[in-house]
């Protein structure tokens, strides 16, 4: 047996074609091989497992529930990855906070491994994504923890994996056994996804061709836009009677005459700018047997956002190929490059985060047209370039000699992230800003295989494989940003008297792995494996740089073995499987021993690492917190159980799995002693336990021969059930962040105020040793609200916060049918996910304006979304405005609300037209056609990571998309 390119490093390699042949097999002859786990040779007899690639297709054919169906990937109008994997497997729960195009989007796993706190925390869970074996490298921490914020990373904060060339994708698989997990080691510790692109020779016809066009628009329907007097009469409502209503307000909603604010609104006309049009366009030519084969990939593709006139494009090239220079010896090389390119959006808090300064928010953007004209063009002199490029690829050699194999294959993934931004003086308080960045990300990895395969007696099997890698990954930015700049027409840091500041900073990340796989198979009765792999990383400190992670398997086939006469039962398999994995740690700075970062203490308040020495300075306070000695490796024990079965020749199948994932040694900062002058010191010991179940059905209802009807039904469901387990130093509890962190509860719970009404009068407030209850030592009146106090102290405060609401579902799933006649198809897909919550905070900013319109932050900032009624609820108490108590503060569950949802998420009709030389199929499409939810926001879906809905995410656009498919 042959073995092409070790594209698939620490797992299976995969076979070309039996040892006598001396032929390259196309993939489509390898996705056709039998069933069983065994390869029969030309001669019948058993020459080598059964490959990742080739169970891959395989599982892809039979409905896996772990496989993407491609088909609906390819008739998709979706850019990115995350966007085509919604409820298509069970445990994957992908959130896509804003419907912008090419902004990023979080997929979690069988729940999260961290809290989510920060957006960085957020990263720090994502599955880890392969191509042909290699994986994509992403964005380190520094890219948010550099700003004094974290709404958007430095650069171009673009969606890496919106650059997959979709269309030259072959299978999708999730792949979640701790076993699979163990032989890809650290970087998969959260999962992965594994992608195979088509082969230098894909069989059948040598030329596709594929094209659609899309019409897109708004999903939330008309627009009700509102002007000041609309919300002049808002807050009338929150002041006692008799006020004079003008002394409180702010200037903009005083003078009634004022026709930029108190006319007709017409903002909406140009920010929403739907329908609009998309195309994606592929190509592709394949050729050659033998003893060499290529194929040559080339696709474009645009999608456009629903408002404020986002759109993301990009142009892949992809090349293949695959040569025998000598019998036994293959050799393959897979070049994959992406150049894309953004135009974000053009909130105000996008650009105040960014330039870090904020001028007044006194006055915001008027909702009638001309006054939204005038806004509109000042930005018409603004810059905002982002541009990514991506290259990835590798060489390998791979060598067969009788029951011997070896391999050696180089990786390599390269990333650059490009943005440069301007904005003029007119928009600034007569002075402009510029910055520009520029960054790469590296990835090299060299590896080796060399394995052996014993077949015993009576259908015994042994297979021995020792594996090792390298990996150095290298992470590097320039960042240049200047203030003052004295000339509108010069847009760049190398003039225009800007004062400038600039940043520059590298990571460089070593990984080194070796492990020794052992598997074990009787005839097809019963399998099973052991993992030994030693791991070492430099971001672990010196003392703690290896850790071993052992793992093992067993799988027993209950038909084979037992039932192999009732004809019914098609399969039936018990398996277990249990692995422990290592976790990277976020950043190097771990890594380094005793440091500290102070802020506020800089120019423009910017971070300052003040030392690495181990003693502290006059630099205080130490706001990122202490990291002492001993940090070590973190690691992930899993485990899981479950069965596959399949009846009646496969027409009907069933998969369950049970599964319990344990993060240990986690890092959390905890609270200490103001006096050491810093806010906290990370502490290894957390512990976070994710259990659930999985539950995967697919059914084909009706199989009519020949063209007549086929019917085919798919659905899984996933339950998920987190909770901290355990906290450093025996702590039962720690508040980070304004969230609480409890043993024996979820890591994802909000922290907040129970709401009971208000208090209509005076007397109704409750009354301990003759003092009225207080809030902050400010005595409670009527009008304020009623807040529960759980301790009886007759003093709201912190202690009488609960946890309460999830950010994550507990539950997720999705549903897919199929109905086929003749050439139709027509077929429809939903997802669902139940039992999380949402903190409206745009109902906060809303309702919280007496507080809010004092101050210049983020929270305060007014954008002209602002002025659109329908997404904030109008029936929450309306409490007394002049309240010195914060009535409207935003920790209360006053703004908690179920998000639960189902989504039509499409539905296509197919045709394929008869032709004699060529294969072509139409299709017209809808996608996101409709919502079903309580959720009194935009959709649902536009929740952010960590449970707010901010009202920033741009909705997901509904969209019809007519394509068409063809070979020859």
């Amino acid at each position: 047996m042959l073995y092409v390119g070790n594209a698939y490093g620490m797992r299976n390699k995969y076979p070309m074609s039996s040892a006598g042949s001396g032929e390259l097999v196309s993939v489509a002859k390898r996705g056709s091989l039998k069933k069983d786990s065994l390869r029969q040779d030309s001669a019948g007899g058993q020459k080598g497992w059964f490959s990742r690639y080739e169970a891959q297709k395989r599982n892809a054919a039979l409905g896996s529930p772990d496989s993407v169906a491609m088909m609906e990937v390819y008739r998709s109008p979706y850019i990115s990855l995350q966007q085509n994997l919604k409820g298509k497997v069970a445990g994957l729960y992908v959130q896509e906070p804003s419907g912008e195009p090419g902004t990023q989007q979080a997929m979690f796993l069988r729940g999260t491994s961290v809290p989510l706190f920060s957006k960085v925390d957020a990263m720090s869970t994502q599955p880890a994504v392969y191509i042909n074996g290699v994986p994509v490298i992403e964005n380190r921490a520094y890219s948010y923890s550099v700003k004094n914020n974290d709404v958007n990373p430095l650069g171009t904060a673009t969606n890496l994996l919106a650059g997959l060339h979709l269309a030259n994708i072959e299978s999708i698989e999730v792949v979640k056994d701790p076993y699979e997990l163990a032989k890809l080691g650290p970087l998969a510790a959260n999962g992965a996804i594994w992608i195979v692109a088509r082969d230098g020779y894909k069989g059948g016809p040598n030329v596709t061709v594929d094209a659609s066009l899309t019409a897109s628009m708004a999903s939330n329907g008309d627009v009700r836009m509102t002007n000041a007097n609309d919300e002049r009469n808002f807050r009338a409502g929150f002041y006692p009677e008799g006020t004079d209503l003008d002394r409180y307000l702010p200037a903009y909603l005083k003078d009634r005459t004022d026709p930029m604010f108190f006319g007709a609104p017409g903002w909406a006309e140009d920010y929403y700018n739907t329908p609009q049009l998309q195309y994606n366009v592929n190509a592709s030519v394949g050729g050659g047997k033998g003893i060499a084969n290529y194929l040559f990939s080339v696709g474009t593709a645009t999608n456009e956002g629903m408002a404020d006139n986002t759109d993301y494009s990009k142009y892949n090239i992809d090349f293949y190929l695959n040569m025998m220079p000598v019998k036994g010896l293959t050799v393959s090389t897979i070049l994959q490059a992406v150049k894309a390119s953004r135009s974000r959006n053009k909130t105000l808090r996008d650009r105040y985060a960014e330039m870090e300064y904020f001028p007044s928010l006194a006055t915001p953007v008027p909702p009638t047209t001309e006054g939204a004209g005038i806004y509109d063009s000042y930005l018409s002199g603004t810059d905002d370039k982002n541009d990514n490029m991506a290259i990835n690829g590798s060489l390998s050699l791979n060598y067969v000699w009788k029951a011997l194999r070896a391999g050696l294959s180089v990786k390599f993934d390269y990333e650059t992230d490009v943005r440069n931004a301007f904005w003029p003086s007119t928009m600034m308080e007569s002075m402009s800003y510029v910055s520009n960045y520029s960054g790469y990300n590296r990835r090299f990895i060299g590896d080796f295989y060399l394995g052996y395969d014993w077949d015993m007696e009576n259908g015994h099997r042994l297979s021995f494989d020792v594996n090792g890698s390298m990996d150095q990954d290298r992470y590097h930015y320039n960042y240049s940003k200047g203030y003052d700049g004295d000339d509108d027409n010069k847009h760049s840091t190398k003039g225009g008297g800007f004062e400038l500041f600039n940043f520059l900073d590298q990571e460089e990340v070593h990984f080194m792995n070796s492990s020794l796989n052992i598997a074990y198979r009787w005839k097809d009765y019963l399998s099973a494996g052991v993992v030994l792999r030693y791991d070492g990383a430099t971001t672990v400190q010196s003392n703690h740089r290896w850790l071993f992670t052992p793992a093992a398997q067993v799988q027993w086939s209950i038909k084979h073995s037992l039932l192999e006469n009732v004809s019914w039962l098609s399969r039936l398999d018990l398996y277990g499987s249990w692995a422990r994995v290592g976790r990277y740690l976020p950043s190097d700075r771990y890594g380094m021993g005793p440091q500290y970062t102070s802020e506020n203490i800089g120019w423009s308040g910017s971070w300052i690492p003040s030392s690495y020495n181990q003693y502290a300075t006059a630099t205080r306070p130490y706001t990122f917190g202490w990291v002492g000695f001993g940090v070590k490796w973190p690691y992930a024990d899993k485990a899981e159980v479950g069965m596959r079965s399949s009846w009646l020749k496969d027409r009907l199948t069933l998969d369950f799995a049970f599964y319990s994932n344990r993060d240990k040694d986690l890092l959390v900062k905890v609270p200490v002693a103001h006096e050491f002058g810093y806010t906290g010191q990370y502490k290894q010991g957390m512990e976070i336990t994710n259990r659930g179940v999985e539950l995967s059905l697919t059914g084909k209802l009706i199989e009519q021969p020949g063209d007549g009807w086929q019917w085919s039904v798919g659905a899984n469901f996933a339950f998920n059930h987190n909770e901290l387990s355990a906290l450093p130093g025996g702590l039962q509890q720690t508040e980070v962040d304004g969230r609480l962190l409890r043993v024996g509860e979820a890591v994802d719970r909000f922290y907040v105020l129970q709401n009971d009404g208000i208090y209509q009068s005076d007397a109704e407030v409750p009354v301990k040793d003759g003092k009225k209850m207080t809030v902050n030592g400010v005595e409670m009146k009527a009008g304020d609200p009623k807040w529960v106090d759980r301790n009886g102290d007759n003093k709201i405060t912190d202690e009488d916060k609960v946890l309460k609401g999830h950010s994550l579902p507990k539950y997720t799933g999705g549903f897919s049918t199929q109905l086929k006649f003749k050439r139709f198809d027509l077929g429809a897909s939903f997802f669902f996910a139940a039992g999380q919550s949402a903190m409206n905070y745009r109902a906060y900013q809303q309702y919280d304006f007496t507080t809010l319109d004092k101050g210049d932050n983020l929270a305060g900032v007014k954008e002209i979304f602002f002025w659109q009624s329908g997404n904030v609820p109008m029936d929450y108490p309306r409490y007394n405005a002049l309240s010195e108590v914060h009535p409207y503060r935003a920790d209360q569950d006053l703004y908690l609300e179920k998000v639960s949802y189902l989504k039509l998420r499409s539905i296509t009709l197919g045709y394929s037209v008869p032709t004699p030389e060529h294969d072509v199929y139409v299709y017209v499409s809808g996608n996101n056609l409709f919502t079903v939810s309580k959720f009194s926001g935009d959709d649902p879906e536009l929740v952010d990571f960590d449970g707010y809905y901010r009202g920033y995410g741009m909705g997901i656009p509904r969209s019809v998309t007519l394509g068409v498919r063809c070979s020859f």
